[in-house]
Protein backbone atom coordinates (compact mmCIF):
# COMPACT_ATOMS: atom_id res chain seq x y z
CA UNK A 1 0.00 0.00 0.00
CA UNK A 2 1.27 3.74 -1.04
CA UNK A 3 1.00 5.94 1.85
CA UNK A 4 1.47 10.08 1.81
CA UNK A 5 3.18 11.52 4.71
CA UNK A 6 3.77 15.38 5.10
CA UNK A 7 7.89 15.92 6.28
CA UNK A 8 10.39 17.96 7.05
CA UNK A 9 12.90 15.29 6.96
CA UNK A 10 15.46 17.23 4.23
CA UNK A 11 17.98 14.46 5.09
CA UNK A 12 15.25 12.00 3.27
CA UNK A 13 14.37 14.07 0.74
CA UNK A 14 17.63 14.93 -0.39
CA UNK A 15 18.03 11.11 -0.69
CA UNK A 16 15.34 10.98 -2.72
CA UNK A 17 16.50 13.87 -5.30
CA UNK A 18 19.47 11.66 -5.74
CA UNK A 19 18.31 10.56 -9.28
CA UNK A 20 16.58 13.08 -10.52
CA UNK A 21 19.70 15.45 -9.59
CA UNK A 22 21.73 12.76 -11.82
CA UNK A 23 18.87 13.03 -14.35
CA UNK A 24 19.48 16.31 -14.86
CA UNK A 25 22.81 16.66 -14.51
CA UNK A 26 22.71 13.96 -17.66
CA UNK A 27 20.69 15.95 -19.76
CA UNK A 28 21.52 19.47 -18.76
CA UNK A 29 25.69 19.15 -17.65
CA UNK A 30 26.34 22.23 -18.37
CA UNK A 31 23.31 23.88 -15.85
CA UNK A 32 23.15 21.12 -13.42
CA UNK A 33 25.51 19.90 -10.96
CA UNK A 34 25.80 16.37 -10.02
CA UNK A 35 24.58 15.02 -7.18
CA UNK A 36 26.14 16.11 -3.53
CA UNK A 37 24.27 14.91 -0.92
CA UNK A 38 26.03 17.48 1.67
CA UNK A 39 24.75 20.34 -0.59
CA UNK A 40 21.29 18.71 -1.45
CA UNK A 41 20.78 18.22 2.51
CA UNK A 42 21.65 22.04 2.99
CA UNK A 43 19.83 23.31 0.25
CA UNK A 44 16.24 21.34 1.20
CA UNK A 45 16.71 22.21 4.79
CA UNK A 46 16.71 25.80 4.14
CA UNK A 47 13.91 25.32 1.76
CA UNK A 48 11.54 23.21 3.54
CA UNK A 49 12.51 25.41 7.03
CA UNK A 50 10.51 28.59 5.37
CA UNK A 51 7.11 29.58 5.85
CA UNK A 52 5.42 29.01 2.41
CA UNK A 53 7.06 25.02 1.59
CA UNK A 54 5.15 22.16 2.21
CA UNK A 55 7.28 18.53 1.57
CA UNK A 56 5.46 15.09 1.40
CA UNK A 57 7.40 11.86 1.22
CA UNK A 58 5.21 8.58 -0.66
CA UNK A 59 6.14 5.20 1.19
CA UNK A 60 5.31 1.60 0.11
CA UNK A 61 5.24 -0.76 2.99
CA UNK A 62 7.47 1.83 5.01
CA UNK A 63 10.07 2.48 2.28
CA UNK A 64 10.37 5.79 1.07
CA UNK A 65 9.85 5.72 -2.95
CA UNK A 66 8.69 9.40 -3.96
CA UNK A 67 8.56 13.07 -2.88
CA UNK A 68 7.25 16.46 -3.75
CA UNK A 69 8.49 20.01 -2.65
CA UNK A 70 5.50 22.97 -2.94
CA UNK A 71 6.07 26.43 -2.45
CA UNK A 72 3.58 28.86 -2.27
CA UNK A 73 4.49 31.93 -5.39
CA UNK A 74 3.42 35.32 -4.55
CA UNK A 75 3.90 37.65 -7.46
CA UNK A 76 2.67 41.22 -6.26
CA UNK A 77 1.32 43.52 -7.72
CA UNK A 78 3.17 45.49 -10.59
CA UNK A 79 1.85 48.54 -13.32
CA UNK A 80 1.63 45.46 -15.70
CA UNK A 81 0.01 42.33 -14.26
CA UNK A 82 -2.46 41.70 -10.92
CA UNK A 83 -1.19 39.59 -7.69
CA UNK A 84 -1.21 36.27 -8.45
CA UNK A 85 -0.91 33.31 -6.41
CA UNK A 86 0.19 29.77 -6.63
CA UNK A 87 1.37 26.47 -4.98
CA UNK A 88 4.65 25.65 -7.41
CA UNK A 89 5.95 22.51 -7.71
CA UNK A 90 9.46 23.02 -7.07
CA UNK A 91 10.26 19.39 -7.09
CA UNK A 92 8.98 15.79 -7.93
CA UNK A 93 11.03 12.30 -8.16
CA UNK A 94 9.64 8.92 -7.47
CA UNK A 95 12.18 6.39 -7.53
CA UNK A 96 12.73 4.35 -11.13
CA UNK A 97 12.19 0.98 -9.74
CA UNK A 98 8.31 2.50 -8.71
CA UNK A 99 7.18 4.67 -11.37
CA UNK A 100 4.43 3.93 -13.51
CA UNK A 101 2.69 2.35 -9.85
CA UNK A 102 0.73 5.43 -9.12
CA UNK A 103 2.91 7.01 -6.97
CA UNK A 104 3.30 9.87 -9.13
CA UNK A 105 -0.67 10.47 -9.16
CA UNK A 106 -0.74 10.63 -5.92
CA UNK A 107 1.65 13.26 -5.36
CA UNK A 108 0.16 15.02 -7.88
CA UNK A 109 -3.35 14.88 -6.45
CA UNK A 110 -1.44 15.71 -2.56
CA UNK A 111 -0.80 18.70 -4.79
CA UNK A 112 -4.01 19.86 -5.98
CA UNK A 113 -5.70 19.14 -2.69
CA UNK A 114 -2.97 21.12 -0.83
CA UNK A 115 -3.39 23.88 -3.21
CA UNK A 116 -8.07 23.35 -2.78
CA UNK A 117 -7.17 23.88 1.31
CA UNK A 118 -4.60 26.78 0.94
CA UNK A 119 -7.51 28.20 -1.04
CA UNK A 120 -5.18 28.52 -4.37
CA UNK A 121 -6.75 27.90 -7.72
CA UNK A 122 -3.51 27.54 -9.95
CA UNK A 123 -1.15 24.77 -9.30
CA UNK A 124 2.08 25.55 -11.34
CA UNK A 125 5.38 23.46 -12.69
CA UNK A 126 7.73 23.49 -15.09
CA UNK A 127 10.30 20.66 -16.44
CA UNK A 128 13.38 21.06 -18.45
CA UNK A 129 12.42 20.51 -22.48
CA UNK A 130 14.65 17.60 -22.52
CA UNK A 131 13.22 15.48 -20.18
CA UNK A 132 10.24 14.41 -22.80
CA UNK A 133 8.81 11.96 -20.01
CA UNK A 134 8.08 13.96 -17.53
CA UNK A 135 6.66 16.32 -20.40
CA UNK A 136 3.98 13.95 -21.45
CA UNK A 137 3.57 12.13 -17.78
CA UNK A 138 2.45 16.54 -16.56
CA UNK A 139 0.41 17.04 -19.74
CA UNK A 140 -1.16 13.23 -19.13
CA UNK A 141 -2.39 14.87 -15.57
CA UNK A 142 -3.88 17.60 -17.61
CA UNK A 143 -1.30 20.71 -17.28
CA UNK A 144 -0.85 22.92 -19.68
CA UNK A 145 1.57 25.00 -21.37
CA UNK A 146 1.22 28.15 -20.89
CA UNK A 147 4.33 30.24 -21.21
CA UNK A 148 7.55 29.49 -22.67
CA UNK A 149 11.61 30.24 -21.96
CA UNK A 150 13.68 30.54 -24.46
CA UNK A 151 17.21 30.92 -24.97
CA UNK A 152 20.21 31.22 -27.07
CA UNK A 153 24.07 30.33 -26.12
CA UNK A 154 26.34 33.00 -27.38
CA UNK A 155 29.98 31.48 -27.68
Amino acid sequence: MITLQPTDDYRLIAELNEEVQELHARLFPQVFKPYDEASAEHALKKMINSLNCYAFVAFQDGTPIGYMVLLIKEQPENAFMFARESLYIDQIGVLSAYQKTGVGSLLMEQAERLAKELDLTRVELDHWTANTVAAAYFRNRGYTLYREQLSKQIN
